[in-house]
């Protein structure tokens, strides 16, 4: 399994540097096109929620990417008190402001879980790969 491990600062966030490792990462690991688009664009909806939804500031979220032949897992780790993630089925209506980057990684990803930790709240998402 290779792995990946970022420590997010606000600048690094702001200029979305670290989507270039991502992609540069899943690149050198062979996975495709259309599975590379679902994971960095939720990993930028982990992030966002995080940093709209808690009261941890960038600067204390750890981005670890793992790749094997079977799947890609990104665990977010963060210092924020735990909130359990609420259970969506359906895409929230048009005019919620709120709800849709949830909607997204349950759609597009295998599995999403978070947990509390000693430190805070671990969010990790995974995509098997074809």
């Amino acid at each position: 399994m290779n792995s990946l491990q970022l420590n997010l600062t606000p600048q690094i966030i702001e200029q979305q540097q670290f989507c270039i490792e991502l992609e540069q990462f899943m690149l050198n690991n062979q996975v495709c096109d259309k599975q590379r688009f679902k994971v960095i664009t939720c990993t930028l909806e982990g992030v966002n929620n995080i940093l709209q939804h808690t009261s941890c500031d960038a600067a204390n979220i750890t981005l670890l990417m793992h790749c094997n032949t079977d799947s890609v897992i990104v665990d977010l780790l963060d210092n924020a008190l735990y909130t359990e993630l609420p259970a969506l089925i359906d895409c929230p209506d048009q005019n919620e402001e709120h709800g849709r980057g949830l909607w997204i990684m349950y759609s597009w990803m295998d599995q999403v879980w978070n947990q509390p930790t000693v430190l805070g709240s671990h969010l990790r998402m995974s995509l098997l790969r074809n």
